[in-house]
């Protein structure tokens, strides 16, 4: 059995209630919010509609990159229990742990052995560390 499996850039209604109904659901299940290059993303406005659902054992998480106050109070009152945070340094994580009172998967872009160690500077701020690779902002399916 896989445990604390994440599936990430979920958009669909069908989907997330095939998923969050399954008798083996994923922990996490992501949700691209601020981040409209990707086919991933997920408005606002349907990402209101698409939330709306029992989400049973599964933690839902608001992926953000680099966010900014605007899309942060947008979704403070959506039921995500984490913040995935792209490119934002340990203060400003901090800061939005504390004003927004979620757990925060700290996203790690992974170029090279040097960058693994740059985990350390999210210590006091991560809940979980998540360890991606480098260039999300050039691939198209984020």
């Amino acid at each position: 059995m896989i445990k604390d499996c994440k599936i990430c850039g979920i958009k669909d209604p069908d989907t997330l209630n095939f998923i969050i109904n399954h008798p083996n659901a994923p922990k996490f299940i992501g949700f691209i919010c601020n981040y409209p290059k990707s086919r991933r993303y997920v408005k606002y406005k349907d990402l209101k509609k698409l939330l709306n659902i029992k989400k049973n054992k599964s933690k839902f998480v608001a992926v953000l990159v680099k966010p900014n106050n605007e899309i942060l109070e947008k979704i403070k009152n959506l039921p995500f229990d984490y913040y995935q945070l792209y490119d934002c340094n340990s203060d400003e994580i901090k800061i939005i742990k504390q004003k927004y009172k979620k757990k925060i998967i700290t996203a790690l872009t992974i170029k090279d052995k040097s960058d693994v160690d740059k985990y350390k500077l999210f210590s006091n701020v991560a809940d979980i560390y998540l360890f991606d690779s480098k260039g999300y902002e050039k691939r198209p399916g984020i």
